[in-house]
C-alpha cells in the first residue's frame, strides 16, 4: 500500500505475506535501530521527530492449490510527527522492506 498523492494517515493496517519471525529479520535490516521483537509482537521506529509504533498480529495461512503463504497483519500507528514527517519515514521503510516482484 503506498500513500503517493494521498494523506498519510495516522494510523493503518496492512497485510502482508510474512511470518513475525520474517517481518523483524526484515525490519532490522531495514532499520537497524528499530525496537522491539516477533515475541513481544510490536516494534517501534524512530526517525528525527517522527515515532512509528508497529503491532503484529498471525494471520493465518493463504493457499493457492499445494502453495501456502503465511500472512500477518500489521498495523502501523505513528504516536509523533507530522504528515511530511510520516510520508518520509514511511516511504524509506517500504523502500528498505521492499522486496522483489512486478
Amino acid at each position: 500500500m503506498a500513500f503517493l498523492s494521498d494523506v498519510v494517515p495516522a494510523a493503518f493496517e496492512r497485510t502482508l505475506t510474512a511470518t513475525a519471525h520474517g517481518f523483524e529479520r526484515d525490519l532490522r535490516q531495514a532499520w537497524p535501530g528499530a525496537t522491539g521483537s516477533a515475541a513481544e509482537r510490536s516494534f517501534a521506529v524512530e526517525a528525527g521527530g517522527c515515532v512509528l509504533h508497529i503491532d503484529i498480529e498471525p494471520a493465518g495461512v493463504r493457499r493457492l492449490g499445494l502453495f501456502e503463504l503465511p500472512q500477518l497483519i500489521a498495523r502501523y500507528r505513528f504516536l509523533r510527527g507530522d504528515e511530511a514527517d510520516r510520508r518520509d519515514l514511511l516511504r524509506r521503510l517500504d523502500r528498505a522492506m521492499q522486496k522483489g516482484g512486478g
